[in-house]
């Protein structure tokens, strides 16, 4: 395994833990484990993956911001707002689509797998950085579909790495909650 599966590895996990904790220092911790995923993806041929890891830099950076803005301000955790999902479905299948015939054009591998995972974690991710606390539960599942992803292309750290995503997922599911209680 190299060096750069472990940052991504150790960086990954500190990132998703300071999430749970809605500390705003999770951004660019995260950062660092984008980066050094962002190389293996694109060294296994996982185009989708590797791309998606160039809009976790851009999101990390957006996601930063509005994080560090609503320290001065009110930025609550809430549900989703119902008018958001018929449109998030819709830009996500809008999306799929583009995805899927650009990694076939690049001729990646796993491709149907990629895209659709690609697409499910961008729009999960912009979910994160509105706090909508149905992220955690989409990233549950987007996690363990990733864990066959990366065992069917042998990259067990990656693998391991996503299963213990999806539990601190389902962790930081139960923590949110909590807090939207009160």
């Amino acid at each position: 395994m190299a060096f750069l599966d472990w940052i991504a590895f150790i960086f990954g996990i500190l990132g998703v833990v300071l999430t749970i904790r809605q500390n705003t220092f999770c951004w660019p911790i995260s950062l660092v484990g984008v980066i050094a995923s962002l190389i293996a993806f694109f060294q296994q041929r996982l185009y989708g993956d590797a791309a998606l890891q160039i809009v976790f830099l851009i999101y990390g950076f957006y996601g930063w911001h509005q994080w560090f803005k609503a320290e001065k301000s009110s930025f609550i955790i809430s549900t989703i707002p119902t008018k958001f999902l018929l449109l998030l479905l819709l830009f996500s299948i809008i999306l799929f689509f583009g995805i899927y015939y650009v990694l076939i054009a690049f001729k990646g591998d796993k491709v149907l797998l990629d895209a659709v995972l690609t697409t499910l974690s961008l729009a999960t991710t912009f979910m994160m950085i509105k706090k909508w606390i149905e992220n955690w539960l989409f990233w549950v599942a987007i996690d363990l579909a990733y864990v066959g992803l990366y065992v069917s292309k042998q990259m067990y750290l990656f693998a391991v790495l996503y299963l213990i995503f999806s539990a601190v997922a389902l962790a930081g599911f139960f923590e949110w909650k909590k807090v939207l209680k009160k």
